[in-house]
Order: structure tokens, then C-alpha cells, then sequence
């Protein structure tokens, strides 16, 4: 091969690593801040049908948490991306409690910590005789959908290891609960 045919591959080669290049920035500015892929209902119909004051309230709160999880990934100087659980238990009294639960690589300490705190923010709806768990299966900055089907965050595993056998959903809330 000649050497003006050389450089005329060469520079051809160039020119696409540069277009491929482009393609991978750009690729990288559109990942998504949050995206939901699911909500995991963690108790029983029957359960959930007892304690939601209002099927409305429940869902406008799930809308109001997703919002605050956006405003968080926005917020924090990370861009890291990463997929789990963002996993919600509402209480009577309107109080709520917030864990975290990612798979590898998870969130920086800071993102997390913006997660929980703007979540923990929202005013919880309305729930009777006892606690309301879900969680919502999410990527963040364009992480992939977990393939776990259900959260177990690490204060979860803890506590349940602490007690040596596996605990109802409502006794492990109570376990893991701080004010």
C-alpha cells in the first residue's frame, strides 16, 4: 500500500474515532438523572387495602418521592452511574422512613445521603394500623434496571441476622426504625 493511501485510511480512521468519539459524549449527556423502572409493592393486597387511607394520596406521594429522587441525582456533584432500590416505609402519624439499597457500583456516599434527605422531606400520606412499605426500582444517570426483584438494604440484612431468623415485613421495619 502506498503511502498517500496510508494517510487516506489513516485520516479516514481519525475522522470515524472522532465521529465515535462525539457519538459517546453525547451518549453520556442525555443518560437520564433518574428513571423508574418499577414500584414494588412489599406487602399483601389485602394488607396494603386495610392501611392506604387513599389509593390518590399513596400515588401522588410515590409521584412527590420520585420528584424529590430526581432533584437529588441533580443535585449531587456525582454523576456515577447506578441501579436499585429506593425503599419507603410511611407510618401512622404521617412519619416516614427512607433506606437506600444498590447494587454495585453503588451511588456516592453524597448522593445517597441527597436521596434520603430530600425523600425523607415529602409529606407522607395517610396510613392506618400499621406501616405502608414499597420501594421503587430505579437507575440513576443511566444505570441499567437491576435484575433483583425485591430491596434488602444493609440495616435490613443487619437486623435480621441480629435476630437470627427471617422477621415479618412489619417487625423488621420496627427493628430498623430510628426517629
Amino acid at each position: 500500500m502506498s503511502l498517500a493511501r496510508r494517510i487516506g485510511v489513516a485520516g479516514r480512521l481519525a475522522r470515524l474515532a472522532g465521529v465515535l468519539l462525539c457519538a459517546a459524549a453525547a451518549l453520556a449527556q442525555t443518560a437520564e438523572p433518574y428513571t423508574k423502572h418499577h414500584v414494588v409493592l412489599l406487602q399483601p393486597s389485602a394488607v396494603l387495602d386495610q392501611r392506604v387511607a387513599s389509593i390518590d394520596a399513596m400515588a401522588a406521594y410515590i409521584r412527590a418521592v420520585e420528584a424529590a429522587a430526581k432533584e437529588a441525582a441533580l443535585a449531587a456533584s456525582s454523576q456515577r452511574p447506578s441501579a436499585g432500590f429506593i425503599v419507603v416505609a410511611v407510618r401512622p402519624e404521617l412519619r416516614a422512613r427512607v433506606w437506600v439499597d444498590f447494587d454495585a457500583p453503588p451511588p456516592s456516599f453524597e448522593t445517597s445521603r441527597e436521596l434520603v434527605a430530600r425523600i425523607a422531606a415529602v409529606k407522607p400520606f395517610e396510613v392506618r394500623k400499621g406501616p405502608v412499605v414499597f420501594a421503587l426500582k430505579v437507575g440513576l444517570w443511566g444505570g441499567f434496571e437491576s435484575k433483583r426483584v425485591a430491596p434488602a438494604p444493609a440495616e435490613w440484612k443487619a437486623a435480621t441476622a441480629k435476630a437470627g431468623q427471617p422477621l415479618e415485613l412489619d417487625a423488621l421495619v420496627e427493628a430498623v426504625w430510628r426517629d
